[in-house]
């Protein structure tokens, strides 16, 4: 039985030919000049077929401003990079992909090709998705309660109404001037009673869909509203008082407004329970614009008054199913769903926070360009 010395260009050869990830490499201009067995595999394409091609070919069209300026980047000036981007494979399917790129240069430095490594996502995608739908099942089952009470009370207003009616027509000494104009009022408060109601199955229905839409301009003003209707008994139960001056149609980003819904809602109910033992109960929610690295972004802030995290804390919160709450009140997964859709929507999360003095997370969410 022959042996492979591992030490050999041969034995790296089998490796990377074999490499359970995809593998290539393109020169200066962008021509594919290596791919290895997964490529085939993961794209739909013969060797022969990608040797012949651009790799800017492999790319959905809407993307390709992005690569350009990722692709420039690594051959003027960055030995390395990161990031998640998508495959167009030969039948048209899209496969999501984690990319992570080597500049390969010559003595003086001079570009001659990259080396990538493409780690097929789509498991960990459905793995993702499967987890927001748990955290939204979740909430809901939170949220089942308020929506409830909120739907009693216009109920109870129309079987009132309804009465009142047939109390009308059974009085003998009524005009028909005066049912007319009882009627009418009656008809009034009908008609706002279930326009409450329309807008709270509405609003939980969208919410609990858990169909992932396409992404779509989407002003911050609408998910953090809706998800502040949704929670609203909850929080004047627990006798919160909120501050927000967020005007409409003025923070535009592009993104999935359910998951917006859901990353404001899982916020806000972390506070509601924050503040649970609080005297002073505030919710306050600004939004902002900053600057990072020459990008536009909105910052959201969500603040609480409530009992703070400990500093070891901060570091885990962000964890699946890590959760500082008693048991059968949290599920651990509130905030990683909301840092998981918040990193799809290109942005980001942090908090400061300390014992006894409230927390405050910051959301950064790109700026939606003109």
């Amino acid at each position: 039985m022959s042996t492979v010395d591992l030490g050999s260009v041969e034995a790296f050869q089998i490796l990377v030919e074999n490499f359970p990830d995809m593998i290539h490499s393109v020169d200066a201009e962008g021509k594919i000049v290596y791919v290895n067995k997964m490529a085939s595999r993961l794209l739909g394409y013969t060797t022969d077929e990608l040797l012949g091609m651009n790799i800017r070919q492999l790319y959905p069209q809407e993307i390709l401003e992005a690569v350009e300026a990722g692709f420039n980047e690594v051959k003027q000036n960055k030995t390395e990079k990161q990031v998640e981007s998508q495959f167009l494979a030969k039948d048209g399917s899209r496969i999501p992909v984690e990319l992570r790129t080597l500049a390969i240069r010559d003595e003086q430095k001079v570009f001659i090709r990259t080396f990538t490594v493409s780690r097929d996502l789509r498991k960990f995608k459905e793995m993702q998705d499967h987890l927001i739908h748990a955290g939204r099942l979740a909430a809901i089952g939170e949220l089942a309660a308020g929506v409830v009470h909120d739907l009693n009370n216009p109920l109870t207003a129309i079987v009132m109404v309804g009465e009142l009616m047939k109390n009308s027509l059974d009085n003998a000494e009524a005009t028909q001037q005066d049912l007319r104009d009882q009627t009418g009022q009656f008809a009034e408060i009908i008609s706002d009673s279930a326009g409450v109601m329309t807008g709270i199955t509405t609003r939980l229905r969208d919410f609990a869909r858990g169909v992932k839409e396409q992404y779509q301009p989407v002003d911050l003003f609408e998910p953090i509203h809706d998800a502040l209707f949704i929670m609203d008994h909850r929080l004047r139960h627990a006798n919160v008082t909120v501050s927000q001056k967020i005007a409409k149609n003025q923070h535009w980003i592009v993104g999935d407004r359910n998951q917006m819904v859901q990353v404001f809602l899982n916020l806000f109910g972390n506070a509601c329970d924050a503040m649970d033992d609080r005297e002073t109960r505030t919710l306050t929610v600004e939004v902002t614009p900053v600057t990072t690295d020459d990008k536009s972004f909105w910052c959201c802030t969500v603040n609480d008054t409530g009992m703070g995290i400990s500093q070891e804390n901060q570091e885990r919160v962000f964890a699946s199913f890590f959760t500082t709450k008693p048991r059968g009140k949290g599920t651990g997964l509130g905030l990683s769903i909301v840092s998981t859709i918040l990193r799809e929507h290109g942005g980001s999360i942090r908090l400061e926070s300390e014992v006894d003095q409230g927390t405050t997370f910051f959301l950064l969410l790109p700026v939606k360009q003109e």
